[in-house]
Parts: C-alpha cells; sequence; structure tokens
C-alpha cells in the first residue's frame, strides 16, 4: 500500500510504525473471513480492511471525521484479523495507533468523552469496583431484581477448602486482575489450589495495579503506559528474576506479553519490559505438565480472542479439562468473538448482544451443564445472556476436583 501520511498529525515514532504497517498491507481480503463484525453487519467499513483505508485516510489528511470514529469503534481488537493475515500486518498496534489519534484531536462529542473517562477512572479504583461487584451480588439475590443486571455475577464468597499439596517444586507469582478480583475471587482462590495439588507454591503480587490495558486500548496512551510503567517495577519488586508470573485473565495476560512493543529501544525500561514479558504465562500453560482429576461434567469451553489469538493457546483449556475426566461438548466457532472484548459491551450494546447471542449458540448446542472461559469480561458478559452457568475453567476444574474427592469411599487425590 502507497502512503503519504502528514509528518504533522502523529509524534515521528507512530508515523514511522503507523507507515511501515500501512505498506505491508496487500488488500487480499483475507482478513475479513476472521473479523466478527464485517461477518455480522457485511459493511467493508467495519471490516479490517476497509478501516486499515480509513485509518490511511485520516493519517494523510491530517482530519477526523465522524464515519471514522463510528467505524474504528465498533473494531473489538479481537486480533482474528491477524491471525488470518499472511502478510503479518501488525493491526491492532495501527488501530491503537489510530484511537490514540482521535482522542489527542478530542473529535468527540462531549457526551462520549465524558462517559470514556468515566469508565477510565471508574474502572481503575479498587475500592468503587469492590463496593459495586458487592451491590451487584446482593441484587442478584432477589430474582427480581437480578435480571436487570448487565453482567453475570457469581453469588457465593471464596471459601478455602483443605487440599493434599505436592511437595513443592516451583514457585510462581500470580496476578490477581483489577476486576477479576473484585467480580469473581474464587477464581483466584481455585488458581492456587489447583497449582497448590499440582506442587506450585503460589505468591500473591503485592500492591498489583492495571496493566494498562484499560486506558491503552480507550486512547489515552500516556496513562496506559504510565500504568504499565508502574506495573513493570511492582513486578520486578515482587519476587525472584525469572520466577513464572501467572494471569489468570487472558485480557491483562496478552497486554503484558505484549509490554516490550510499548517500549521500544531506548526507552529506559525496555530491557525490563522485555525480562517482565518472558516471565508472562497464562495458568493453562502451566498444566501441560500437570494434570488434575475431576468428577465428570458436560461443558461448552469458549476461548476468549485473547487466548486464542492474542497468545496463541486457542485448544489448551479444552486438552486441560478433557485430560482431567471433564467432556467437553463444543469449543465455540473459531476466530470469533463473544462480545464483551474489555469496555466493549458497554460501549458498543448493541453489537455486543449480538455477537453474545451468536456464540452463546454455538456453546449450548448439545445442552452443556456449564460453560466455561478464560477471561472475567467474557465469563461476566456470556453470563448475562445464558441460564447456563459460566465460570472460568479453573474454576470449575477445582470444583470438580473436589467433588471428585469427596465422592463416598474415595480417598483424596492429589494432582496427578
Amino acid at each position: 500500500m502507497k502512503t503519504n501520511l502528514d509528518p504533522n498529525f502523529l509524534s515521528p515514532g507512530d508515523l514511522a510504525r503507523a507507515d511501515t504497517i500501512l505498506r505491508s498491507c496487500v488488500h487480499c481480503g483475507f482478513c475479513t473471513d476472521g473479523c466478527p463484525t464485517y461477518q455480522l453487519l457485511g459493511d467493508e467499513n467495519d471490516s479490517p480492511r476497509g478501516r486499515i483505508y480509513l485509518i490511511k485516510d485520516m493519517f494523510e489528511t491530517g482530519q477526523v471525521d465522524a464515519a471514522q470514529i463510528t467505524h474504528l469503534d465498533r473494531c473489538l481488537s479481537c486480533r482474528n484479523c491477524e491471525t488470518n493475515c499472511p502478510s503479518g500486518v501488525a493491526y491492532t498496534d495501527l488501530l491503537d495507533i489510530a484511537r490514540g489519534a482521535i482522542e489527542q484531536q478530542q473529535t468527540r462529542a462531549l457526551t462520549s468523552r465524558l462517559g470514556r473517562w468515566l469508565l477510565r477512572r471508574g474502572l481503575a479504583l479498587p475500592g468503587l469496583l469492590h463496593a459495586a461487584f458487592g451491590a451487584a451480588r446482593q441484587i442478584g439475590r432477589w430474582p427480581g431484581l437480578a435480571k436487570f443486571l448487565p453482567v453475570q455475577i457469581s453469588l457465593s464468597r471464596a471459601s478455602r477448602s483443605m487440599v493434599i499439596p505436592r511437595p513443592t517444586t516451583k514457585q510462581v507469582l500470580l496476578l490477581a486482575g483489577c476486576v477479576q478480583k473484585a467480580a469473581t475471587p474464587n477464581v483466584n482462590l481455585a488458581v492456587e489450589q489447583l497449582l497448590g495439588v499440582s506442587g506450585i507454591k503460589v505468591t500473591r503480587v503485592a500492591k498489583e495495579s492495571c496493566c494498562g490495558a484499560l486506558n491503552y486500548h480507550l486512547g489515552d496512551h500516556a496513562a496506559g503506559l504510565a500504568d504499565m510503567r508502574r506495573l513493570l517495577h511492582t513486578l520486578a519488586e515482587a519476587g525472584p528474576d525469572g520466577v513464572p508470573i501467572v494471569s489468570s485473565a487472558s485480557g491483562c495476560g496478552v497486554t503484558l506479553k505484549d509490554y516490550p512493543s510499548h517500549f521500544p529501544v531506548g526507552d529506559p525500561d525496555h530491557e525490563l519490559a522485555s525480562r517482565i514479558a518472558s516471565r508472562i504465562v497464562d495458568v493453562v500453560e502451566l498444566f501441560d505438565d500437570h494434570s488434575i482429576n475431576a468428577a465428570p461434567i458436560r461443558v461448552a469451553v469458549h476461548t476468549p480472542c485473547t487466548l486464542s489469538s492474542g497468545q496463541q493457546l486457542g485448544t489448551n483449556v479444552a486438552d486441560v479439562l478433557t485430560r482431567a475426566g471433564i467432556d467437553v461438548t463444543a469449543t465455540g466457532p473459531q476466530l470469533a468473538c463473544c462480545g464483551s472484548a474489555g469496555t466493549y459491551s458497554v460501549l458498543q450494546p448493541k453489537l455486543a448482544t449480538a455477537l453474545q447471542a451468536k456464540m452463546i449458540t454455538a456453546l449450548t448446542t448439545h445442552a452443556p451443564e456449564a460453560i466455561v472461559t478464560a477471561n472475567i469480561g467474557c465469563q461476566m458478559h456470556l453470563g448475562a445472556g445464558t441460564k447456563v452457568p459460566v465460570l472460568h475453567w479453573a474454576e470449575l476444574l477445582w470444583r470438580q476436583h473436589e467433588a471428585l474427592n469427596s465422592a463416598p469411599g474415595r480417598a483424596p487425590q492429589p494432582g496427578l
């Protein structure tokens, strides 16, 4: 793709990066096959290829128009197009540069700017998150009111069971996740106990802060990079260098693994970002070497885009559950998105609901007893659209492991 970008519209670093990405696109259209919004709407401007043309026009003219904002806002940042692209176009990087430019120009309506600011600020306040989800749990106990909740909230409190741990052979640092520790605290507890019976010592990260995804993907790059830098230094001081850093929320995990791209050569934290990113693992990766026996149950597995396209771990959860003795009845459509996508379900509710319905239909075809996923946003979003319980896969696996061990006449079993 030929380009003639306006050097006054972007910073030199963003200009060079955008130019490289735009020139790598050969307009083949393979990206459209994996794009959820294009499949849903059939509009070329709502495909990656169409959005690339909109971004190119913005960067060449130095002007932002309403159509560009509309169609770029509709993108889920699911990265499925990157999985399909034969040319290796770094579409998500280009989109983030464009969203940052839009925010810099302040071309949005005042109400839109205010709403996005409230999201960025509100979701970054731990006390507010805990209070909000605590109130939602109370509302959820009243069937007449629970139907008005926009997401599914777990009503059970975290509880610690007796486990028979193996001798510790390894240690990890565990990230709790901003939203996850407030909305579904049982998930982190289940992860700790699953790893405990697998002989892995778990240490929580003290003074954990936001990974930066919230601010960065909403276009506030300065705040997002500040969040990333803060967490980088927290993680550097949290434990011995080389100890794996575990995330059980795939949206946080993919952001952390991408840190080196945000701190280029010459940045004082470039080397640190590379070291920390090399230590990040999704919790499912730890069970390539450790398996857990579990009581059988029929489940459907939803794989978040951030786990499949983002981290290339598309089949890992289903494999872990199958080895545990759990019946995986469906894994959902490939290269599809449930519509959660961070704040997308709040900012684009109609599209998010349509994508949610398509995903739930695919996952419930064979009448599963539960649906499992690997990301807190997907869990709450899917749960709001079905009566089938939606859990993090680690929480379900721990429940079924406990159920197996509590069966009459059966001796407790450690992870095998």
